[in-house]
């Protein structure tokens, strides 16, 4: 682990199709430990604005929302995917980094056709189809936050999203990196994550000489399943 001091601000980027709410919990913890939190949505999410051309662009804009000195960026899904292009852009800026429920790798041909399948539809029928689909995946105190977020998206938001994120990189490289540099890596997953499952939690770690926790009775989104072991693993780490 680096020698340096321990970021007071901490960057905190939501999920795909979420938005800034679902960090209320976790903002809430931070502050009260005396940390700034800054919660921004990204372009067409949250009631905001815009689409994102990708991710890359969604990097460079939170990029200069950052204060000068390094921050802790903690990125959950999608977000994670941005953590990491904001750490490719600006390696300096990011003095701490928590990956939750995520991966380093790029999308495979699978995976790539499936997003863009969902982007067309999306465009054509709205978030609908995407909520009914969580709905039947999460718990249904998850499932109702969720919802909620997912109908504040634009259609336009949304299917450039997906188009962005089956565009992005392997930033397995970005880890490797990292640890090179001594940057405290956590790799934090859900155990019941169907999505991004531990094995790439640990993978992560691996790569960037970090560390893993894996939060029990938790899925995809564990910051909403689990709120108080993901708060409590935050500020072990942030701290």
């Amino acid at each position: 682990m680096t020698t340096a001091a321990v970021p007071r601000t901490v960057l905190l980027i939501h999920a795909f199709p979420l938005s800034s709410e679902m960090w209320t919990a976790q903002k809430a913890a931070l502050e009260a430990a005396g940390l700034q939190v800054l919660t921004p949505n990204l372009p067409g999410f949250g009631g905001e604005a815009g689409e994102l051309l990708g991710l890359d662009q969604a990097a460079r804009l939170l990029l200069d929302q950052l204060p000068i000195e390094p921050v802790s960026v903690v990125g959950l899904s999608m977000g994670g995917y941005i953590a990491l292009e904001l750490l490719a852009l600006a390696p300096e800026r990011v003095g701490r980094l928590v990956l939750a429920d995520t991966h380093a790798q790029g999308d495979d041909e699978a995976t790539t056709q499936s997003r863009e399948e969902q982007a067309v539809r999306v465009l054509k029928e709205g978030p609908g189809f995407m909520i009914g689909k969580a709905e039947q995946e999460q718990a249904p105190a998850t499932a109702a936050q969720t919802r909620r977020m997912t109908l504040q998206a634009s259609r336009e938001g949304i299917a450039a999203a997906l188009r962005a994120m089956a565009a992005r990189p392997d930033r397995r490289d970005t880890l490797r990196a990292a640890a090179e540099r001594g940057l405290p890596v956590l790799a934090l997953v859900g155990t019941q994550d169907d999505l991004t499952p531990p094995e790439q939690a640990r993978e992560m770690a691996r790569l960037s000489g970090g560390q893993v926790t894996e939060l029990a009775a938790a899925g995809h989104l564990s910051n909403l399943d689990q709120p108080e072991a993901f708060n409590q693993a935050l500020l072990d780490f942030l701290l």
